[in-house]
């Protein structure tokens, strides 16, 4: 592959390094976490709410200052989520790992400091980044490792673990809400199926942290004026949606029907109170008043870590997924014909994009065709994909997406990408 095309560079093309949550590691240090700070530096980001950080300067002076106005809330959430979660996470006595998905963050640092395996996966982008900078700080540790995944890939969830033995602690934070229902169901298949080989439990609170926001919220608003108020509310919420794509019955606001669904896919479900494993002080807090930070520590009081254990049975009934995916390119005159084959998502979607690359540095291409009748399953990266394609053809030129099955045109309807294929 030429030089211009290395394969990181394609990673971050397809799944784009400030698309997922670097204010986690940057939030996490500026509270004072010294692994977190060590490592923000050595991947080179800036500081916490930093006025020259370039996306900051295209936020709209309105926004921004809404923003700052609710920094309690965006600060408070991610520094309880890590803390707690580290907290249980020892308290169990786990001692093997699975970070779904690892982001930035030094809990791979941490974990390993206390001589727990730990095994980091992300998107591919993700894990190019966070890799050689962890390395850098602890060294070649045999108890940490970072692998690229796709959660929906039982292949590359299994190959993440090579060299697991025992029990898991699975840790999902910020995942879930981006699945339609047909791959959340696909997810929980896969986890369960770890599981029945290693044992242990799965362990997020995703679902129940929006109302601790809400909480946190009603305390920083009180006492503003109405408008002012509805406007940050506003904010927030946008803030939120950004991060929920897509619906799905697991953060339905109705939770019965979230148990019901997390039974229905073969697990067991305990729920284990947040609020007892979060630091006596958090220091997003400091800046409220005494009386408004026991209200704004009180909102997490109703979150829970969902504890979920696999029910003993057969997984015949889940769908399981391998990572098999074939690209067949064939460019005539002008004309490039595609046919895929198995599973364009986040580990083949690179591949896609390097070929299509060398194939537009041949000649100029008047027009794209796509047979999608051996393709199973395509994900938000390999919809990109196709998007980087298709604007990359001038005006008037033609892109087609042909013989999908209902499974592939229930993703594109679902996710809105039907607008700009069809």
């Amino acid at each position: 592959m030429p030089e211009e095309l290395n394969i990181e560079k394609l990673r971050e093309e397809v799944n784009p390094v400030y698309n997922t949550a670097q204010s986690c590691l940057q939030i996490v240090a500026s509270v004072g976490d010294e692994d977190s700070e060590e490592l923000r530096k050595k991947l080179g980001f800036t500081v916490f709410g930093d006025a020259g950080d370039g996306k900051a300067k295209n936020v709209p002076p309105e926004v921004h200052k809404a923003i700052m106005q609710i920094k309690p809330v965006m600060m408070a959430l991610p520094e309880a989520r890590f803390f707690a979660s580290n907290n249980f996470i020892k308290e169990t006595g786990a001692k093997q790992v699975l970070d779904l998905p690892c982001g930035y963050t030094a809990r791979g640092i941490k974990l390993a400091k206390s001589g727990i395996k730990y095994f980091g996966t992300d998107l591919p982008a993700v894990i190019d980044a966070v890799k050689p900078a962890v390395n850098t700080i602890i060294g070649d540790a045999e108890n940490v490792s970072y692998c690229e995944v796709d959660v929906t890939n039982y292949a590359s969830l299994r190959r993440a673990l090579q060299g697991a033995n025992g029990q898991l602690h699975i840790t999902t934070e910020g995942l879930l809400m981006y699945f339609t229902q047909p791959e959340l169901e696909t997810v929980f298949g896969n986890i369960r199926r770890l599981l029945l080989e290693f044992g242990g439990k799965w362990v997020t609170p995703d679902n129940e942290m929006n109302g601790a926001m809400k909480g946190i919220l009603s305390v920083i608003t009180v006492g503003m004026d109405p408008e002012e108020a509805k406007r940050i509310a506003y904010v927030a919420a946008g803030s939120a949606a950004k991060t929920t794509m897509v619906n799905n019955v697991f953060f339905d606001e109705d939770k019965e029907k979230a148990k019901k669904f997390v039974s229905d896919m073969g697990f067991e479900l305990e729920l284990v109170p947040l609020s007892k494993y979060i630091p006596g002080e958090l220091m997003s807090f400091k800046e409220l008043s005494e009386e408004d930070r026991q209200k704004a520590m009180e909102a997490f009081g109703a979150v829970n870590f969902w504890v979920m254990t696999a029910r003993p049975g057969s997984v015949e009934n889940f769908h399981c997924t391998e990572d098999q995916f074939k690209a067949d390119i064939r460019l005539t005159d002008d004309v490039l014909n595609i046919s895929l084959s198995g599973r364009l998502d986040t580990i083949s979607s690179p591949g896609l994009l390097g070929l299509y690359k060398e194939a537009k540095a041949k000649g100029d291409i008047s027009s794209v065709c796509i047979d999608m009748s051996e393709l199973e399953y395509i994900s938000s990266a390999g919809l990109r994909v196709l998007m980087i394609m298709r604007k990359e053809l001038s005006d008037g030129k033609d892109f087609s997406l042909i013989n999908m099955n209902d499974a592939v045109h229930e993703i594109i309807e679902t996710t809105g990408f039907d607008t700009i294929f069809f």
